[in-house]
């Protein structure tokens, strides 16, 4: 169960968490009133920008956050949970790629209200809060202006409460009628409709929304995964079998298929839908030929394993940057250590029979997932008694969000007037297309470019 459950915090969560509104608020009557208004006559629809980008923002959930990249030093904004290698953070210092935008190496402003865990109602409610720009508001939990940005990049989403498999039929529900799709409509309006109404873009219906689809986080054909448990107990149930990795990579990509169906229906808003990254991440997964134990914490393995370190940048055995110190971390004694705190409980100590939610002071969490959000809602995660590593997993780490970086300026690229065609800015000397903008030079710069692996 504590794999389905990790896994559930790796996806969008837009089916949950919609206290911020009435609870009897209307969602599809919300997404008609959207299309109504988008096919009015008076409506003036998105148009590609020319206007160089001085201004951009990062609203979203834990993966726009950059949960977990890379260990608890890296981590901003408390219990925002931001990573300073999350893609957004990586865009606003990468001068190279601005310069082939903009056509100077001048990096626009950037305000990062992503909040790790903040569902679609979340994040309308928290993150698009009109104002002048503020310097340094990335280190900001809550409260940042949104700004005059002529863009937004995100991923949108966030934490899901309640019981895992309840969750699960909940979402499939929401999948199945249309509601989740209603719901994602329902952000991405609110966010390029507060885009247009900043003032930051010129005209007002330049405004873009890039916003990146999930991943599939395991290889769903090999077969060593099917004897692995992520079980911190002792027994061995739930297995990594195939048929286990193949629901949830479904469950993800039906949550990509309505994220696909509002895009479409917000193109005229500006949305655009950021969703080849699967060819980058292919021998990157959970579950390759090369795991041969169930922990999983490689470098070449792009997503956080539950036993990975977390006190360290390093992103684990084979990281040519930061050597990874040898071992693992120990999930159940970490919530032992979390929910029992001072009591020296020990993990050899728990038993089907006698499992630590049925122990003397485990009821303040009833459940799994109860004790997840109480993690994440305790906010300190910089001491060892809050277990980072769980609240990270499925999460990408930070040379995976440089994939992610690149595949957004190739897409702002395809959808701007960017300078090297010579009309977005004053570098007209190239009409080079971004993919092919860095051939013949260096290989360090040849490793920002998307690659795909051969078969």
């Amino acid at each position: 169960m504590s794999l389905i459950v990790l896994f559930l915090l790796g996806i969008i969560a837009a089916a949950s968490g919609q206290s911020a509104l009435p609870s009897d608020f209307d969602f599809g009557a919300a997404a008609k009133s959207i299309s109504s208004e988008l096919s009015s006559p008076s409506f003036k629809p998105y148009s590609k920008p020319k206007q160089n980008v001085e201004e951009f923002i990062a609203p979203g959930d834990s993966y726009t956050a950059g949960t977990g990249c890379n260990g608890m030093d890296e981590i901003m904004a408390g219990d925002a949970t931001r990573g300073k290698r999350a893609y957004p953070m990586q865009m606003s210092t990468d001068a190279d790629n601005w310069e082939f935008i903009n056509g100077d190496n001048k990096l626009p402003r950037f305000s990062f209200p992503a909040y790790t865990g903040d569902t679609t109602v979340q994040l309308v409610s928290e993150q698009l809060k009109k104002g002048n720009y503020k310097e340094n508001n990335k280190n900001l939990p809550r409260g940042q202006p949104f700004g005059k940005p002529q863009l937004a990049v995100m991923t949108i989403g966030g934490w899901f409460p309640g019981d895992c498999q309840e969750t699960i039929q909940g979402l499939q529900k929401d999948i199945d009628d249309g509601t989740l799709r209603d719901k994602i409509n329902y952000a991405l309006y609110q966010v390029a409709h507060t885009g247009r109404d900043s003032g930051g873009s010129n005209p007002r219906e330049n405004f873009q929304v890039y916003v990146l689809s999930y991943l599939t986080f395991f290889n769903d054909v090999t077969t060593p995964c099917n004897d692995f448990s992520w079980n911190y107990w002792g027994w061995s149930t739930p297995k990594l079998t195939t048929d286990l990795r193949k629901q949830l990579n479904d469950l993800t990509v039906a949550v990509n298929g309505e994220l696909k169906k509002a895009a479409d229906d917000l193109k005229s808003m500006g949305v655009i839908l950021i969703d080849d990254l699967e060819d980058s991440y292919k021998n990157h997964r959970y579950c390759e030929d090369r795991h041969k134990t169930y922990e999983m914490i490689d470098y070449d393995t792009w997503f956080w394993s539950p036993y990975a370190h977390f006190n360290t940048p390093s992103e684990g055995p084979g990281d040519p940057n930061n050597p990874y110190t040898a071992g693992t971390e120990n999930p159940g004694q970490q919530i032992l250590d979390f929910v029992f705190p001072g009591q020296k409980k020990n993990v050899s100590t728990v038993s089907e029979a006698s499992p630590p939610w049925k122990w003397d002071g485990a009821d303040k969490y009833p459940s799994f997932e109860a004790l997840l959000a109480a993690i994440q809602d305790k906010g300190n995660v910089t001491t060892t008694a809050t277990p980072f590593n769980m609240l990270r997993s499925f999460h990408p780490k930070g040379t995976a969000y440089g994939e992610h970086k690149t595949h957004v300026f190739s897409a702002m690229a395809d959808n701007r007037d960017v300078a090297a065609s010579g009309t977005g800015g004053t570098n007209t000397t190239s009409s080079i297309k971004y993919t092919d903008r860095c051939k013949d030079v260096s290989p360090p710069i040849l490793q920002m470019l998307p690659h795909k692996t051969d078969d």
